[in-house]
C-alpha cells in the first residue's frame, strides 16, 4: 500500500541516495518503490557537536538518512545505514516532519547524553 513506501529510486533497485526519485522521468525509466522493512532501536550517545549523517525526506512526511560522514559517531553505530527512515527520537515520533525540523531536533540534544533514535529499514530485496 502506499503507506508503506519509503521513497523511490530511479533505474535501481539499491538503496542509493544519488538516484532518488525526483524531477525528470523518461519513458524508458524504472521507479522502484522502497518499502517498510525492520524496525531497530539504536541508543546514541552525542559526543561531538555533529552526529555525522545527512537527511532528507520524500516530501511525504518521511525523513531519512542520504549519507553518513566517514569515521562519525553515527558510522561507528553499525546497525544504522543509508535509507534507514528516522521515525522517533526518544519515544517523539517524527513522521509528518521535514528532514530540516529533524536535523534542528537532532542538533539541538545535549552533549553525552544518550538519546535513542527508531529507524525503519528498507525492505531488502532480490
Amino acid at each position: 500500500s502506499p503507506g508503506q513506501i519509503l521513497f523511490c529510486t530511479l533505474n535501481t533497485h539499491k538503496v542509493d541516495m544519488q538516484k532518488l526519485l525526483g524531477g525528470q522521468i523518461g519513458l524508458e525509466d524504472f521507479i522502484f518503490a522502497h518499502v517498510r522493512g525492520e524496525t531497530k532501536e539504536v541508543e546514541v550517545t552525542k559526543t561531538e557537536d555533529a552526529l555525522g549523517l545527512t537527511i532528507t525526506d520524500n516530501g511525504a512526511g518521511y525523513a531519512f538518512i542520504k549519507r553518513i560522514k566517514e569515521g562519525s559517531i553515527i558510522n561507528r553505530i553499525q546497525t544504522v545505514c543509508v535509507g534507514d527512515s528516522i521515525e522517533a527520537i526518544n519515544d517523539h515520533t517524527i513522521v509528518g516532519c521535514r528532514h530540516y525540523e529533524v536535523a534542528r531536533m537532532l542538533r539541538e540534544l545535549p552533549r553525552a547524553q544518550p538519546f535513542t533514535l527508531r529507524l525503519v529499514q528498507p525492505k531488502k530485496a532480490f
